[in-house]
């Protein structure tokens, strides 16, 4: 099997991002003052893949979902939003819009390559490695890593080791940060974090917990739920753009013992700004503050 190690473009705050040549893929790039820079317009048998809508979109949502929708929107107006709120403790959904609907992952694939690595064995070595990518969301260790465990193979066989329903490879082999999942899939993967073995299930989470301010490509990632919710936090952010969006997405675990898992996804026009997107989400983590206190 051929496997594509991507290679990452790195700007500065604020410097606009060269457009790639034929062939380069970009994965979480580096965020820019302005709004993402313009991609080069795909070659004939390379697209973005799409993501594919539940069938059964709902009628307008009310009550908590509602609000989370307009909150979003209220910074956002075009917004696509994907939520799932649920308490540990009482086994229930606190909130849920468009649960089913399929987002891009950006960096929150890196809790699937991260168990999927735990799981085969890790050295200590390793287990350094899976801290930092999951902490400071470094993207040079995440294709390493990727390509270590034979990129898409490893989406496949960790939903289908986890029971993920709508979590698909990515249709470029090396954009990991395009593979597929919806906010009940990423819910059901700290689910799993929390089962897993003592000492694999600390490391996971005490990196969330430990998330730098600034990741590892100097993207903020203070926002949605760090910058949101009063509640302790265990947290791990996406951003990325594509030929057609920008997401920014927040999830974690929060509360005492963990009691609520949280899913923001949120998919933004292309030439939105990342501080307007990642702002959307705040938004929507102040509405759960209340409710998650």
């Amino acid at each position: 099997m051929l496997v594509l190690l991507v290679l990452v473009s790195i700007t500065g705050c604020g410097t606009a991002t060269t457009a790639p040549s034929p062939g380069l893929q970009l994965i979480d790039v580096a965020p820019s003052a302005t709004a993402p820079a313009p991609l080069a317009a795909p070659g004939p048998t390379v697209a973005t893949p799409q993501p594919k809508v539940a069938a059964q979109d709902p009628a307008l949502p009310t009550g908590l979902p509602a609000e989370l929708t307009a909150a979003v929107r209220s910074v956002q107006k075009s917004a696509k939003v994907g939520v799932l709120v649920i308490d540990r403790d009482t086994k229930t959904e606190v909130a849920a819009v468009q649960p089913d609907r399929q987002f891009r992952s950006a960096s929150l694939v890196k809790l699937l390559i991260a168990i999927d690595v735990l799981a085969q064995g890790a050295d200590a070595a390793t287990r350094k490695r899976i801290t930092a990518m999951l902490s400071r969301s470094d993207d040079g260790i995440a294709s390493a890593l990727w390509v270590e465990q034979g990129g898409a193979v490893l989406v496949t066989r960790t939903a289908r080791r986890l029971g993920l329903r709508a979590t698909e490879p990515p249709g470029i082999v090396g954009r990991w940060g395009d593979v597929l999942l919806t906010a009940r899939d990423v819910a059901l993967v700290y689910e799993h974090v929390l089962t897993l073995p003592t000492a694999d299930q600390t490391l996971v989470v005490d990196a969330l917990a430990a998330a730098s301010h600034k990741a590892a490509d100097g993207f903020d990632q203070y926002f949605g739920i760090p910058d949101g919710l009063s509640a302790r936090w265990a947290v791990k952010q996406g951003w990325s753009n594509s030929t057609n969006d920008i997401v920014v997405h927040s999830s974690g675990l929060v509360g005492a013992h963990w009691r609520y898992i949280v899913v923001l996804l949120t998919e933004h026009p292309l030439r939105t700004r990342w501080a307007t997107a990642a702002a959307s989400v705040t938004a929507a983590a102040g509405v759960l503050d209340p409710y998650l206190s």
